[in-house]
């Protein structure tokens, strides 16, 4: 007698990341348990925006997830492959603006986000040399370029309580407690 697989009772979200930053960054807050427990998170490093519409097209074909979100870079201006992501996610869902409620952006980089846990920042380009000596005041890690180990060492110094005190203008509304809720709210 064969025994059935355990039921999945927590709503399943798969996070496609567009590189290595972005995604352990988010491994980071996974591994802070910042979120409701309520929640399943699988997430994909496609190691390029060129591979996000794909991958995005595979993962919802496969129906495994209540919803598949994508996290990536604007970039700089004009934002060119930024906006083919979007426009290739919305032609294969048929919807117009599907991907602007599917796509959680970081402007111009996941790096911008990642500095708000030290301290108010605004990055003027997503290029890590000229970030290099802000990352190095702003964390201690010198001449970043993005290495696997520095962008370990970098999520490594991300908390809790870091993560509570980073304030994301323009989207952090008053009194938003961003995913901490208690398990039964």
């Amino acid at each position: 007698m064969s025994s059935r697989p355990p039921v999945q009772s927590r709503h399943r979200i798969c996070v496609i990341c567009e590189g290595y930053e972005d995604y352990h960054y988010f491994r980071r807050l996974l591994d802070l348990n910042v979120w409701n427990s309520a929640y399943s998170f699988t997430l994909i490093n496609v190691k390029s925006a060129s591979n996000i519409p794909s991958r995005f097209q595979n993962e919802f074909q496969n129906n495994s997830y209540e919803i598949i979100l994508v996290f990536c870079d604007t970039d700089k201006e004009p934002y060119r492959e930024y906006v083919q992501v979007k426009a290739k996610i919305n032609r294969f869902l048929g919807k117009r603006k599907a991907a602007e409620k599917l796509i959680i952006f970081a402007n111009p980089c996941t790096m911008q986000i990642m500095l708000l846990h030290f301290g108010d920042i605004s990055l003027k380009n997503q290029g890590k040399k000229t970030n290099s000596a802000v990352i190095a005041q702003m964390t201690g890690i010198q001449s970043y370029e993005a290495h696997k180990g520095q962008i370990r060492e970098l999520c490594s110094k991300i908390t809790r309580t870091n993560y509570l005190e980073v304030n994301y203008p323009p989207l952090k509304p008053k009194g938003w407690k961003w995913g901490l809720e208690t398990e039964s709210g």
